[in-house]
């Protein structure tokens, strides 16, 4: 009769998949349910899809192979790569899915509807575009810049928590008095460094699809770093 440790181990080695796919998935993907019961039904689907499609080898093993480990006998070298195997693939798996979510327009994104994130803040930054954010502060301040990847540190979107965020590693000057972004010579100015905010503080926000500063904009002009 098996004891209450072994049952006990047993469903975690059978829901250990799962937690691995849902890691790669979510390493694309921000979590649609934040609350502990969602992740947990995540946890059990991802997990019975991947004992469903590894039953088969898995029942091959343990059908050939488990009176050898038992007895301690010699086991094929290979075979010690199966535990790593079990984990990886199941990562792999969910990473691989939760990129063709993500990527807009995939057939796989477009099967799975139009709007897909818990709120709109998800939807806007989760494709991970780069671009121009203009903001109006609670305080009456403008305040934006660029959404995109920087050496060496990148802009970022909290993902969980009651209270999004949103660092912006390029931050732009602005005119408060007209509430847009100080140019010169056609290009932004910026202030030399970032800029973080929290939702609570943000009265509108507005996000323009632009080149990354250091690349080229689509009229094939750089989009330089101006300060």
């Amino acid at each position: 009769m098996t004891s209450g440790y072994e049952a006990a181990l047993l469903v975690l080695v059978l829901l250990l998949p799962g937690a691995f796919a849902a890691w790669g998935f979510e390493r694309h993907v921000q979590r649609y349910g934040r609350r502990l019961k969602d992740w947990l039904l995540r946890l059990a689907g991802l997990s019975a899809v991947c004992l469903a499609v590894g039953a088969g080898p898995l029942y091959w093993l343990v059908a050939t192979y488990w009176r050898d480990f038992a007895e301690r006998e010699p086991l094929p070298g290979w075979l010690y790569l199966v535990p790593g195997l079990y984990l990886a693939l199941p990562a792999s798996g969910g990473w691989t899915l939760g990129l063709l979510v993500r990527r807009t327009g995939s057939p796989l994104s477009r099967r799975l509807g139009p709007i897909r994130a818990p709120s709109a803040w998800d939807l806007l930054f989760n494709t991970g575009e780069v671009g121009f954010v203009r903001c109006r502060l609670r305080s009456g301040r403008w305040v934006g810049g660029f959404y995109a990847d920087a050496d060496p540190i990148r802009s970022y979107v909290g993902a969980d928590g009651p209270v999004p965020d949103i660092y912006l590693a390029h931050a732009a000057e602005f005119d408060q008095e007209t509430g847009y972004p100080v140019r010169r010579g056609g290009d932004y100015v910026w202030t030399g460094g970032g800029i973080l905010l929290k939702w609570a503080d943000i009265e509108s926000l507005e996000f323009q699809k632009e080149a990354e500063p250091g690349t080229e904009n689509a009229d094939g002009q750089e989009a330089s770093l101006e300060t």
